[in-house]
């Protein structure tokens, strides 16, 4: 590990990646504490896509599952291994890449668990749609996926609600784009940490886009976020999570 890779310091639970893309919760949301349970008994290895520095995927291998850990950033990955009991690292895999664009060399129907948490707000519409069907294909049947997503109900960015709810009504395909992050941002300062694009969501949106991949919705629902600072907490809708099964 060099002197860049280190952690950044944790600032109010919440932890800054290294690459601007947002930042890491130091707690788990219910979601993703589901994964790190049902990660043991799936029918194959459990991926979490996007680990950073792997807070979810670290608790799933101390339960007993085989891990896969992704991120766009191998730097994130480095970390979580180096966070690895020394007698478990043999039951994780590092798969640095990108998703959904680029192969992780992942098989079909060969995963029991997928992880993705609070990264599929960084994609648009049709990377969404890929998403999902790449999830699917990978499952076994009876495997499950775990998402977990930011609403536009989140504190710091609720001079976007009016205008998300507007293409709500007009039927907009995907209502939660929103491609001024930077100008609406509140406050200000938070920008140098995210992109200007982001997606919000919610149970319905994300509910829909799975289903259309071929998976049963178990569970789709907003998710209260007491756990997030404060400046982000707004009424009770910050996230919204979805566990969904392949028959």
């Amino acid at each position: 590990m060099t002197e860049n890779s280190k952690i950044p310091p944790e600032k109010e639970g919440w932890i800054p990646t290294l690459n601007q893309q947002g930042f890491m919760t130091t707690t788990r949301d219910s979601v993703s504490e589901a994964f790190t349970k049902f990660a043991v008994k799936g029918p194959g290895p459990a991926l979490e896509i996007g680990a950073a520095y792997g807070i979810s995927a670290l608790e799933a291998l101390s339960n007993g599952a085989k891990v896969i850990a992704n991120d766009i950033d191998k730097r994130h990955l480095e970390l979580l291994e180096d966070q690895a009991p020394d007698e478990l690292k043999k039951n994780l895999t590092l798969k640095p890449g990108k998703f959904p664009d680029e192969d992780l060399n992942i098989k079909k129907n060969s995963l029991g668990s997928v992880l993705i948490c609070r990264v599929m707000h960084f994609f648009n519409g049709p990377e969404v749609e890929e998403s999902a069907k790449k999830i699917a294909n990978w499952l076994a049947s009876g495997g499950k996926a775990f998402v977990v997503c930011d609403s536009p109900y989140v504190k710091t960015m609720r001079r976007f609600i009016p205008e998300f709810e507007k293409n709500v009504k007009a039927g907009k395909e995907w209502p939660g784009y929103c491609e001024k992050i930077h100008e609406i941002c509140d406050p200000p300062e938070l920008k140098d940490k995210l992109p200007n694009t982001m997606h919000f969501f919610t149970p319905d949106i994300l509910k829909e886009a799975f289903e259309k991949a071929g998976l049963k919705v178990e569970k789709a629902e907003f998710l209260a976020r007491p756990d997030f600072p404060e400046m982000l907490q707004y009424d009770g809708r910050e996230s919204v999570g979805l566990v969904a099964v392949k028959p």
